[in-house]
């Protein structure tokens, strides 16, 4: 019986960021380790330490030919390679000796040896302006970490799991997640976080729940853990009890009823009592996401983050890439996919971007700025979109523009790569609807000016509320301070609505604004006919519009935009949502 069941039942209370029950064991993902203590060892003990470590060893190699073969399978021999490097340090016969030479002459416990020796080979690479030699650094640098967990007698940090779990870590980037094997994670709870972080935007569109500010929670549990995440009221149960068990039965099912009834009108439009019509869309980030989209009743995607799949294989080629859009286009047909070239940069930190760390990555090299900096992969970006589109209805728009020149740059590249598929015989279709995102002030700002070069404007107000309000929603610190309602968030947004309608383009809100259903009478009053939200939330968004007088949404906003306060702006827009639609906020 695992020690965790002998003991009694403990709950945490965090933040919840995506709403879900889930029961499982747990995963811990530790992104650190602390250095071994110096622990002394008697001399008749030595032989038995060594060979705890060297059975870490062999599991780990065990571990990491397995990676390798899956990785030959999949993508082939050359990028398999890169395991080959992590045997050889694995089995370096000079680092074998020494560390077996230190413990039988210092009687020190192996973690401390091993860990430190390893330590001095990362320092002697780390910075170095060659870019093999900082290669190396990261190779030893993940060979030492799995070994590391394997004589500390955790699970690895590798993705794939026998069975469900929930995952528990201090924070979850994303590359971290296009790692994990998604089909087997049930649910995230995490020490740090908000709810506008990535973690907790995936989560929410792959229908997890989540929970942030768990604080020290990865040092309280241990892989094999029984737990209960209750994405509803930010709680983690360890070693629930039966009563507990029940009682969250009781609740999923009145949930689930509550769900299924707004799951018979998914597919109807979502048209408010006065006759406004808003097309609900849903946001992606995989492939696998495709059938729960087209399910879901969304009219199209109105966002596909496409640095997941370049985090999931930077080096993935054009066929790739190609290939991959087709299959989300192909899925979606009739609707239109709408594709978001590459935003890496901030907190999607690319694996094979050189150069020091950036002291502000968010104020950096990100989005457009990276794109039309590396043209090479731009443009085999752009050329897999346009394959796609041969396909089915695709859209393309450019993240993080501050102003038309990168626009009209994007374009530019993009008519390109146009000309160059139609001369080597392939077919280019001449409608693709092109689009930028609204998310920098200045883009804001100067919305009329890019909207007479483009064919819609997407708002990404993730980006819109904290460059305005110099708020890191990555930051818990400052998390009270991310404001959507804040008035001058409101102003931006509907300065960018008013520019789209003058122009005659589009504009659709696709970030996390747009499935808070307390703010839906607020967006609908300021004239916003095109929702981009998380897959599970499209039946919720149109129900609630549908529930809605426009009329009366305008008579709102109207007001809302004389207020000052960002609280009172939340609660008068909730309270018109409550009195329309009651049931939702159950």
């Amino acid at each position: 019986m695992n020690e965790a069941d002998t003991r009694t039942e403990q709950i945490w209370q965090g933040t919840a960021v995506s709403s879900g029950v889930a029961h499982a064991v747990v995963h811990v993902m530790k992104d650190h380790f602390d250095e071994p203590d110096e622990v002394p060892i008697l001399a008749e003990d030595v032989e038995k330490d060594l060979a705890r470590w060297h059975a870490a060893l062999e599991v780990t190699r065990v571990e990491i030919e397995a990676v390798q073969k899956i990785m030959e399978d999949e993508q082939g021999s050359s990028e398999a390679d890169i395991f080959e490097a992590h045997l050889l340090i694995l089995h370096d016969n000079s680092i074998l000796k020494q560390v077996e030479k230190t413990v039988r002459e210092k009687l020190i416990c192996v973690d401390a040896v091993y860990y430190r020796l390893m330590c001095k080979h990362m320092d002697a690479l780390r910075g170095l302006a060659d870019s093999y030699l900082r290669e190396r650094f990261l190779d030893i640098k993940d060979v030492t970490h799995r070994v590391m967990r394997h004589l500390r007698g955790e699970m690895l940090q590798h993705p794939m799991f026998d069975d469900p779990v929930i995952i528990i870590a201090h924070d979850l980037t994303p590359s971290d997640t296009v790692q994990l094997d998604r089909s087997k994670v049930l649910g995230f709870a995490l020490e740090t976080g908000s709810a506008n972080s990535h973690a907790a935007i995936i989560a929410r569109s792959l229908a997890l729940p989540a929970v942030v500010r768990l604080h020290n929670i990865c040092d309280e549990l241990h892989s094999g853990d029984p737990v209960l995440l209750d994405g509803d009221e930010g709680l983690l149960i360890l070693n629930p009890s039966p009563a507990t068990l029940a009682k969250y039965r009781s609740r999923e099912e009145q949930s689930d009823a509550r769900e299924d009834a707004l799951q018979i009108t998914r597919h109807e439009p979502a048209i408010t009592n006065d006759g406004f019509k808003v097309d609900v869309c849903a946001n992606a980030e995989f492939i696998e996401e495709m059938d729960a989209i087209r399910d879901s009743g969304a009219e199209q995607v109105g966002l596909f983050r496409t640095e997941f799949l370049h985090l999931e294989d930077p080096d993935g080629s054009e066929d790739w890439l190609a290939e991959c859009y087709t299959k989300a286009v192909k899925a979606m047909a009739p609707g239109e996919v709408i594709f978001r070239t590459l935003d890496i940069g901030g907190d999607k930190v690319d694996p094979h971007a050189s150069g020091d760390p950036e002291p502000n990555p968010f104020l950096g090299w990100r989005g457009i700025r990276v794109s039309l900096g590396r043209q090479d992969l731009f443009r085999k970006q752009l050329r897999a979109l346009l394959r796609a589109a041969c396909h089915g209805r695709a859209g393309i728009m450019f993240p993080m523009v501050c102003g038309v020149e990168e626009v009209r740059a994007a374009r530019a590249l993009l008519d390109q790569c146009a000309s160059e598929l139609m001369a080597e015989g392939l077919s280019v279709p001449d409608d693709i609807q092109i689009g930028a995102m609204i998310e920098i002030p200045s883009a804001a700002l100067s919305a009329d000016l890019i909207a007479s070069e483009v064919d819609f404007l997407s708002l990404g107000t993730n980006d819109l509320i904290q460059y305005p309000l110099a708020v890191d929603r990555l930051n818990e610190r400052v998390a009270d301070l991310y404001q959507p309602t804040h008035p001058a968030v409101l102003r931006l947004i509907q300065m960018t609505v008013d520019a789209g309608k003058r122009a005659d383009v589009r504009v659709c809100i696709c970030g996390e604004m747009a499935a808070d259903i307390e703010l839906t009478p607020l967006l609908v009053g300021l004239g916003l006919s095109e929702l981009s939200v998380a897959a599970s939330q499209v039946a919720r968004i149109k129900h609630a519009i549908r529930k809605l007088n426009k009329a009366e949404c305008k008579v709102l906003a109207e007001e809302i935009m004389q207020m000052s306060s960002a609280p009172e702006i939340l609660a008068k827009s909730r309270a018109l949502a409550e009195a329309q639609y009651p049931e939702l906020f159950v």
